[in-house]
């Protein structure tokens, strides 16, 4: 049956048959046959949407298994329904008719057991040793109250049958603490809603052994047999609300934050106590209430105690997690901040020293670059390199197709030299090459001239031809600064531009 966005008929069948059988039972109503065949229905319901469940996209592997085993235990369930629709067939008065053969009483026990195993080995995530070792604490502390609630209810006899209390209340109070457990770690493979009405499942099951404990004389079997029916069906309306709640939205999963605290064992302590004074009640001692009730009023104080100190130590690690959550996103704020500020700060220091057009330091990065050069000493090179008949470019195809022409330039200008040598953009028109010490300046002069009389093409426009003239100037001793390198090289390149352009000269 699929899930959908309105009234889920699964859903409702057994909530409306579960109320009609359940008030039918409390009316008086005891065939016990009945019952099972009911309880045998509700198990396959169990079993379908189980299996289901199992097989619903984006599951991990880990709750796929799990769906998996509880599909398996409905099958367990079913089998025993299914002897036991036997045993109350043929005799529908006896008590085992109603309160189940050894059959139904075996797998039951096996059905419950699996369930609670695969409810323990689901990952917890819990971090530290100290987190497990507190879990299993409270799995002991409930487990000696289960024990002692189970071994109550059903056999007031100490040598009474072993397999009746496993498989009975003591099986199911474990499995409403680890289904609680779960659900407060944030780690459960249900969601609240199904742990919580699982959990009240099992708690009217307990019900229900509770009220065949003195026999089911006395009116008491139809009550017996209602509250058997209730807990099978809620068990399965769990399942169903857990599957339309994942059908709708699967982050229903996801997991919650873990209390620091679990209220678990203090809940057992109180239900031993409970007991205790019940049993004390019973047998009509006269002094045994009264030192009863002096012990649980103290152990009530000082339980009561420990949860303010509880409750106290959350709130504190609460203000505490949120100073420092605040506290790591002004840092983060402060480091975008600084980021954005040094990030900024690049560009108006790259956009200070270099050209915007071809991308080359300009003028001032090259004159720095220059000073720094000579002081440091070595035969320097400053060469200056104007463009001929670029104006020509501009003239016939306009200002756009000169900047793509200069940019193509400086491009074969920078593959002319070293990595450590620099090429500037100075002018309008005009280069700027710092040859370190190394490189031939001869050499370095042919290169550029041949590079940039190559045509080049500029889309949409045509082919343009243009030259350089190119003078050279090597620092020497009586050299003092980069201007007056530069000057030289200014000569040498007039030189060039008055015998004719396209070539190169040195300074003398």
């Amino acid at each position: 049956m699929p899930i959908t966005a309105g009234v889920d008929r699964l859903l409702t069948g057994l909530l409306t048959g579960t109320a009609l059988v359940v008030a039918l039972y409390a009316a008086g109503l005891d065939s016990t046959p009945i019952t099972w065949i009911v309880v045998a229905i509700i198990h396959v319901c169990l079993i379908w949407v189980a299996r289901s469940t199992s097989r619903m996209p984006g599951l991990t592997p880990p709750l796929r298994r799990f769906w998996r085993a509880v599909t398996a235990a409905g099958v367990v369930y079913l089998l025993g329904d299914l002897a036991q629709i036997g045993t109350a067939a043929r005799d529908p008065y006896a008590a085992v008719a109603a309160t189940g053969g050894r059959i139904q009483m075996i797998t039951l026990s096996v059905g419950s057991a699996l369930l609670m195993l695969t409810l323990l080995t689901v990952p917890l995530g819990f971090g530290s040793r100290r987190e497990r070792i507190r879990f299993w604490m409270d799995v002991a502390t409930v487990m000696v109250a289960a024990a002692v609630v189970g071994w109550y209810m059903v056999v007031p006899d100490l040598p009474a049958a072993l397999l009746k209390v496993l498989s009975g209340p003591v099986i199911l109070l474990l499995c409403v603490f680890v289904v609680a457990k779960l659900v407060m770690s944030g780690t459960a493979p249900f969601t609240r809603a199904c742990g919580i009405i699982g959990a009240s499942a099992a708690a009217i099951k307990s019900g229900a052994d509770l009220v065949s404990r003195d026999g089911l004389g006395g009116g008491r079997l139809h009550w017996y047999l209602a509250c058997t029916i209730a807990a099978h069906a809620g068990l399965a309306i769990a399942l169903r609300v857990n599957q339309i709640q994942l059908g709708r939205k699967a982050e229903n999963l996801a997991p919650r934050p873990r209390r620091p605290y679990s209220l678990l064992p203090y809940g057992a302590i109180a239900v031993t106590y409970l007991l205790l004074s019940v049993a004390v009640v019973r047998d009509g001692s006269p002094t045994v209430p009264i030192a009863l009730a002096g012990a649980a009023v103290s152990t009530a104080l000082v339980v009561l105690r420990q949860l303010m100190a509880f409750r106290e130590n959350a709130r504190l690690l609460g203000e505490l997690d949120t100073k420092v959550r605040e506290l790591h996103e002004t840092q983060e704020g402060l480091r975008e901040t600084l980021a954005q500020r040094d990030a900024l700060a690049a560009r108006l220091h790259h956009h200070a020293f270099h050209d915007g057009l071809t991308g080359l330091p300009n003028r001032s990065l090259y004159a720095e670059r220059l000073d720094a050069a000579i002081a440091a000493g070595g035969a320097v090179a400053a060469m200056l390199i104007d463009l001929d008949d670029f104006k020509e470019v501009n003239d016939r195809w306009g200002h756009a197709a000169g900047d793509t022409l200069l940019r193509e330039i400086a491009l074969r200008m920078t593959a002319c030299v070293r990595a450590e040598d620099t090429v500037a953009r100075i002018g309008g028109d005009e280069f700027a090459v710092l040859l370190t010490p190394g490189a031939d300046p001869r050499e370095v002069a042919s290169r550029l001239v041949r590079a940039v009389e190559e045509p080049v093409l500029l889309a949409g426009f045509g082919e343009a031809r243009v030259g350089a003239s190119v003078g050279v100037a090597t620092a020497g001793e009586l050299t003092r600064d980069g201007d007056s390198l530069l000057r030289e090289a200014d000569h040498a390149m007039y030189t060039v531009k008055r015998a004719g352009k396209g070539s190169y000269a040195l300074a003398p």
